[in-house]
């Protein structure tokens, strides 16, 4: 292999290499120090299938980050007990860092029957080959809760007696470990390093330092880091309370899908601390993490539900939620005094929606079983979003179907008033809005997207997680991957261009800027998953040209055509800047 292979092999391998969380006294590879900006390129989800793909292989370290990754909810969401096969995989293999993971949770009964014996067992065997990690769990472990929720709530997670000394004696033994480790870039070694600066468990609190080494762990991508950060900002306790610097860091953590900053951006949100008050995104965010299966953020739920905080009162939705909560830290208080006030009808539907729960999932009750729904006070409440372009100065914009399906009011964000729904079709997932206001800019459409050719170039901009990313719109590049779409329809386009919530409806462009098509779906990762073991990798839909012009020919909508004589090729920033005049983010309220 010549010199310029061998680089070239290097700089491809980096960024998984930056990835991957390890932990001083872990029988893997070395950690790799990797700038920031390489180790931010792949997605959570990519590296999600990159480390899954390695595991399978039958990469030990591969696969404790995989079994990691199940756990934290990092780029999957949380299963603790894939996570907990994982883990015994690469424990099985020597991984110390994946025995101190699998003692924690034999303790905890996650993802396996609770077993303190087995825990034990695995943390002083981890520990007594020099791994900080268990060492940190043994130290936490013998440490003494004074708090009372703690005591309320972790008790039968405990499984040793409280001693001081032991604590004491573990934790100094993983700060040194630690500190070796984290100096040498281990990124998982700064977050705990990080955290025991907070906490003064083994080394004096010492909020500087503890921020030096959240930061340099946050900066490559750890989304625990980028929490922590966000945490001690918020709280004030180790620094000065930072309020917009919380933020920004729970945003970055929240958006690799960590719950616990998702929780608190819900709180940020709803307090109007650092943002301005905003009970919509409140219950957004908390959605989010309670669809992974965070008890807290469930019971959160269930209380914005029976309050009706950022959407209308829901008892029955609210019922459920505190059920699955409370199942997980058998806490019946709420739950109890919500179940007093509905009927017996009431109470069986929300069990039903209970039980019948998967994560993922988002509860919705039936109309029978929901008291609240004539409520004089209820008000439609955000449920969703999505793009719309526009395509006639007359003010009508196209979008999905899906994006406008079963709403009261769609609204256009910046405009006032609300968007008439003209007519949709389901079939081809289209659907035409009159836009409120004046509409100036329109889209071209490719005169003959029927000449379309695969490889070609395309370019997708739309309004893509508006609760996280940029509020101006979204760029995103890709290519024309294949001429039908799924089970080769004849109606779709399938494009590499990355899809996220909120994309449904983007235009789809050509590198002139012309419309080729309309964003429709991405490939279901679950379902991939489930059917063939593996997740694909950008594999995208939209509503094809073709389709789009049949569509407004047959409603009669005047557009613009593009080409001509003096039609060119543009930028991706000229694109941007053009679209970003016609395009609008519209919201599905209910």
């Amino acid at each position: 292999m010549n010199a310029l292979s061998i680089s070239l092999l290097a700089v491809l391998l980096l960024p998984l290499a930056g990835c991957g969380e390890k932990v001083a006294g872990s029988k893997t590879e070395a950690a790799a120090t990797v700038p920031a900006v390489i180790a931010k390129e792949l997605t959570p989800e990519e590296k999600f299938a990159e480390t899954k793909k390695k595991a399978e292989a039958g990469v030990a370290s591969a696969q404790y980050n995989l079994g990691l990754m199940y756990r934290t909810g990092d780029g999957v969401l949380k299963d603790f007990e894939i996570s907990v096969q994982w883990f015994q995989k690469a424990s099985e293999q020597g991984v110390v860092d994946a025995q101190a993971e699998l003692g924690t949770m034999y303790c905890k009964g996650w993802g396996i029957p609770k077993d303190a014996k087995k825990s034990i067992e695995l943390l002083q065997k981890a520990s007594a080959q020099g791994g900080a990690l268990a060492q940190f769990y043994l130290g936490e472990m013998y440490r003494l809760d004074v708090d009372e929720f703690s005591k309320k709530f972790r008790a039968n997670r405990n499984c040793v007696k409280p001693d001081t000394a032991k604590s004491d004696e573990w934790f100094h033994k993983a700060a040194e470990s630690f500190k070796k480790a984290a100096e040498q870039g281990d990124t998982l070694a700064q977050y705990y390093l990080g955290r025991m600066y907070v906490e003064g468990s083994g080394v004096p609190v010492d909020g500087v330092k503890a921020v030096e080494w959240f930061k340099k762990s946050a900066e490559k991508g750890n989304s625990r880091a980028q929490n922590s950060l966000g945490s001690i900002y918020e709280k004030g306790s180790v620094v000065p309370k930072d309020s917009p610097k919380a933020i920004e860091w729970y945003q970055q953590a929240a958006a690799q899908g960590y719950a616990d900053a998702q929780m608190a951006l819900a709180s940020m949100y709803e307090e109007g601390d650092g943002v301005p008050k905003d009970e919509l995104k409140a219950i957004e965010w908390n959605q989010k993490a309670a669809a992974q299966g965070d008890f807290s953020a469930q019971i959160a739920l269930g209380r914005m539900y029976e309050r009706g905080i950022g959407t209308r009162v829901d008892l029955v939705t609210a019922y459920a939620w505190h059920n699955l909560g409370a199942a997980q830290i058998n806490y019946n208080d709420l739950r109890s005094r919500l179940e007093a006030r509905l009927t017996p009808a009431q109470r069986a539907e929300g069990q039903r929606l209970a039980s019948n729960w998967k994560k993922g999932d988002m509860l919705q009750a039936s109309g029978d079983g929901t008291p609240s729904a004539a409520s004089p006070d209820s008000k439609p409440s955000k449920q969703g979003s999505g793009t719309a372009f526009a395509v006639s100065n007359e003010g009508h914009a196209l979008t999905n179907h899906h994006v406008i399906n079963g709403c009261t009011e769609v609204k256009v964000a910046g405009r006032d008033g609300v968007a008439k729904v003209i007519t949709s079709d389901s079939v081809n997932d289209l659907a035409l809005l009159q836009l409120p206001g004046k509409t100036k800019d329109i889209a071209n459409l490719n005169p003959d997207p029927g000449k379309l050719r695969q490889g070609e170039d395309i370019i997708v901009f739309g309004y893509p997680l508006d609760s996280v990313l940029s509020s101006g719109g979204n760029l995103t590049p890709g290519t024309l991957s294949a001429l039908t779409g799924l089970g080769n329809n004849t109606n779709q386009i399938q494009i590499t261009a990355p899809i996220q919530p909120g994309s449904s409806g983007s235009p789809v462009m050509d590198k002139k800027g012309d419309v080729v098509g309309a964003v429709s779906m991405k490939l279901s990762d679950s379902k991939m998953a489930k059917a063939t073991g593996s997740i694909g990798q950008n594999v995208n839909f939209a509503v094809n040209g073709q389709t789009v012009k049949a569509f407004l020919d047959a409603n009669k909508v005047p557009y613009k055509i593009g080409g001509g004589l003096f039609s060119r090729e543009k930028s991706n920033a000229d694109i941007a800047e053009q679209a970003s005049k016609w395009t609008v983010l519209v919201e599905c309220w209910k």
